[in-house]
């Protein structure tokens, strides 16, 4: 506790050094924006001034021209080439180049463009109907005054001309316009040392004019005039604008940069109240964590305790029935959440018989464990009575109804599995539909199949329901696959779901490729089957706990794999002593196992074999099947060798095969998938 109060110290202390670090950082920042903020608009200012000084003194040039022009007017009008479209247009280009500037037009009293150093625009405007920078021109033909405008987009071409006009005392209007390097050309000697004594910000900084080379044709200081322009870098604030052609620069040192005092006020108040609610807003996260911190432990050992309550109370054994041949049985859970609601459980329930079931409580987490182990207790309490299997669910269903406040439910699916006979009676409490899987395919192959039926009330909703039970006959060799819905509703990224479809298709596949149910005690067709449940929800999280159970009915089958060695011929030999009653067929049975296991282990490259035994009584024998995933071979399909020929003149190979032939009432061969099953019946 010392410690970790101690430790709580650190993180307020260290709290209240960050609110400082970031008040002090943010301070910064903030105080920069602002003093950027009034630098702009500072500058806005200023340029706003200089562009009423620049513009003044250029539109007195233009005017100037304009009103030169005017006076051509008159003199040109009386020349016999006046009225020669082609010629007045040359003429008037010349003079356009006398003026220097880029455009001349007359335009008449009723607006129209009569005359222009263009061509292609005599008589094609109409200013008494034109939009744009023409339009403010029709003015002139009612008011005697001058037009001028600032460089802007051209109407009819877009590129960027000035236009003024001046008014003609017999109506009408001239207008010259200009592109930015003639505005520049004739205004240079107008705009030089305009900026002289213009400071910025105090006496500092300085409002600077260049030509578009960059050299300095107004300076702050006189005489500085004809220098290149050298752009000032971080040390300064810098802002350029072109201004009628002429690039136009504002500098202000930042050393030197006057920022009002209510930037200053403004800025300090307002980061002092950020650092308190900064500081505060830490020390809260600190404590917060440091609670969460303290129950999210409190809880996660719980959990693990709870876990473990929940693990040592499902069978985690197998084979959970030492010495019991009669039936192979496995199952396993993988819960989404430390603790699951999905359950398994297997027990005798008579002499002969064995209850099986798998069930899903609604919910997760800590109350659905509680519930799962009280649903658990109450239906094997109930089965191990002997009571028939639809009396077991009724009766645990009452149980489960009562005392229900948290109005929960378990789904189930329980059976019960006579040894001798092979007969199961089972109950399915709304769970899912286990898969029947057969021994032997069907007329179109299939060995997998639904157990369809009309589901019951799931557990613990109503009581006084009555269940009813279903009867299923198992042959040696059948098996029936139990899940819960974990397995068919885990979505993948696309949110489709497994599938019960999928489901069946997987394992069908699985045992048509020669995957077997059981390997000893353990099931290869369960893990193979949560493989391609996680395969196929792959980057999405586990929706439900998934849970499988399979069992098969043996009868007095039983079967084992060994290693494809040695060694494992000499295990499956001690199998055989174990499991063959008919003492007097062993010497036999040796014979036949030796010979075949042998070959097995020498020639196929196979990784392991079984041997699968099975006693009947009609007719009396017994039935070894040798199954191994090595290469292709049937040994039947080579012509047994002609023993009246002596041992050199006979082929190599042979013998062994032929002699269990002749052992042997029936011997048969089939590949199944990618194993090779060899079967000898010894009456």
């Amino acid at each position: 506790m010392k410690t970790s109060n101690r430790r709580l110290v650190f993180r307020l202390v260290g709290a209240v050094a960050i609110a400082f670090v970031a008040s002090m950082v943010l301070t910064w920042i903030l105080h920069e924006k602002m003093t950027k903020r009034e630098m702009q608009r500072i500058f806005d200012n200023v340029f706003n001034d200089v562009a009423v000084d620049i513009r003044e003194r250029v539109d007195a040039k233009m005017l100037r021209q304009a009103m030169l022009l005017r006076d051509k007017y008159y003199e040109m009008r009386e020349e016999p080439w006046w009225n020669d479209p082609d010629e007045s247009c040359r003429r008037l280009r010349n003079v356009a180049d006398e003026l220097r500037v880029d455009e001349i037009c007359i335009v008449n009293s009723d607006g129209m463009l009569t005359h222009s150093a263009r061509r292609e625009e005599v008589g094609a405007l109409d200013f008494t109907k034109a939009d744009g920078q023409a339009k403010e021109f029709a003015a002139l033909l009612t008011d005697k005054f001058e037009v001028t405008q600032p460089l802007l987009p051209n109407t009819l071409r877009g590129d960027m001309v000035k236009y003024v006009g001046v008014w003609l005392p017999d109506g009408g209007f001239v207008q010259v316009g200009a592109r930015p390097q003639s505005v520049r050309n004739l205004s240079r000697t107008a705009v030089t040392g305009l900026t002289h004594g213009w400071h910025v910000s105090g006496d500092n900084g300085g409002i600077f004019i260049t030509t578009v080379n960059g050299t300095i044709i107004s300076h702050p200081e006189a005489g500085c005039e004809g220098g290149q322009w050298v752009d000032p870098g971080e040390e300064s604030y810098c802002e350029k604008r072109i201004i009628e052609g002429f690039p136009v620069y504002a500098v202000i040192p930042k050393r030197t940069a006057i920022v009002e005092r209510r930037v200053l006020v403004a800025t300090s108040a307002f980061l002092n109240g950020m650092a308190l609610i900064l500081a505060s807003f830490l020390v809260g996260i600190v404590i917060a964590g440091y609670v969460k911190g303290q129950i999210s432990a409190q809880r996660k050992k719980e959990m693990a305790m709870a876990s473990e309550i929940q693990e040592s109370a499902i069978p985690r054994t197998f084979p959970p029935f030492p010495g019991e041949h009669r039936i192979d049985i496995f199952a396993d859970m993988n819960t989404a959440k430390d603790v699951g609601g999905d359950f398994y459980d297997f027990y005798f329930s008579g002499p002969a018989k064995v209850t099986f079931l798998i069930a899903d409580v609604s919910g997760k987490g800590v109350p659905a464990a509680l519930f799962m182990m009280r649903a658990k207790a109450s239906i094997k309490g109930i089965a191990q009575t002997g009571r028939p299997i639809d009396e077991v669910v009724t009766t645990a269903n009452e149980a489960l109804s009562r005392d229900n406040g948290a109005n929960m439910f378990v789904t189930a699916w329980v059976g019960e599995i006579d040894l001798v006979t092979g007969t199961v009676n089972y109950v399915n409490a709304g769970h899912n539909p286990p898969i029947f899987i057969s021994e032997a395919p069907d007329k179109d192959g299939r060995r997998t199949s639904f157990m369809r039926s009309t589901p019951g009330l799931v557990l613990g909703v109503m009581p006084g329901v009555k269940y009813r039970s279903e009867t299923l006959q198992l042959k040696p060799g059948d098996a029936i696959y139990l899940y819960t819905d974990g397995i068919t509703e885990q979505p993948d990224a696309k949110n489709v779901l497994f599938g019960e479809e999928r489901l069946e298709q997987d394992i069908s596949s699985m045992l048509a490729g020669g995957t077997p149910l059981f390997e000893g005690s353990r099931s290869r067709i369960l893990g193979a089957v949560l493989a391609c449940v996680r395969a196929h929800g792959l980057g999405v999280e586990q929706a439900d706990d998934c849970t499988q159970l399979l069992l098969r009915f043996n009868g007095t089958r039983r079967a084992k794999s060994f290693p494809s060695t040695q060694a494992g011929v000499a295990a499956a030999s001690d199998f055989l002593d174990e499991t063959v009653e008919r003492k007097s067929l062993l010497p036999t049975l040796h014979i036949i196992l030796d010979e075949i296991c042998s070959n097995i282990v020498k020639h196929s490259g196979a990784t392991c074999f079984e041997v699968d035994l099975e006693e009947n009584e009609n007719p009396e024998c017994v039935k070894m099947s040798f199954i191994d995933d090595g290469d292709e071979y049937d040994p039947l399909s080579h012509t047994d060798p002609d023993t009246t020929l002596s041992a050199a003149e006979r082929p190599i190979g042979g013998l062994g095969i032929m002699m269990v032939k002749k052992m042997s009432d029936s011997v048969t061969y089939e590949r199944v998938g990618n194993r090779n099953v060899f079967t000898v019946v010894k009456k």
